[in-house]
């Protein structure tokens, strides 16, 4: 099962969303794109700021994070020049239905390049592109 940011960042901070994402996920293998690695460090100081967990609890879901990494329970798929080409694309051709952001435009695009279940995101407007895209969405 391919997870964005928006699900992966509910399996280590509590969160409204959190018990309903874990239970979705448990037992699939999970992936996801190396930008999940930057942007789920953004996601971790974000909540920090915003006063949902303290510098501690930061720092033990990221390590948490890298384990999970590191044990291959979470596969981090490689970027490379064809899928930011790829993603580019896919920005034109769900515009102008959907405006889906550059970095859902990657995850979609790396997605497409690999073999990983459904897509799973807590992004409506990734969604909404995956679906015009005919890309098999958790619900």
């Amino acid at each position: 099962m391919y997870l964005d940011t928006s699900v992966l960042a509910k399996l280590f901070i509590a969160e409204p969303g959190s018990e309903e994402c874990a239970a979705k996920v448990a037992g699939e293998s999970i992936v996801s794109s190396e930008l999940a690695y930057v942007e789920m460090f953004s996601a971790f100081l974000r909540k920090e700021r915003e006063g949902w967990i303290k510098p501690a609890d930061r720092d033990l879901s990221w390590t948490a994070f890298e384990s999970r990494i590191a044990d291959q329970n979470i596969i981090l798929a490689s970027l490379d020049g064809a899928i930011i080409g790829r993603a580019r694309m896919l920005m034109a051709e769900v515009h102008p239905r959907v405006p889906i952001r550059t970095l859902d435009a990657v995850h979609l695009a790396t997605y497409l390049s690999i073999v990983a279940g459904p897509l799973f995101t807590a992004d409506r407007r990734m969604r909404e592109a995956a679906e015009l895209l005919g890309i098999q969405v958790v619900d």
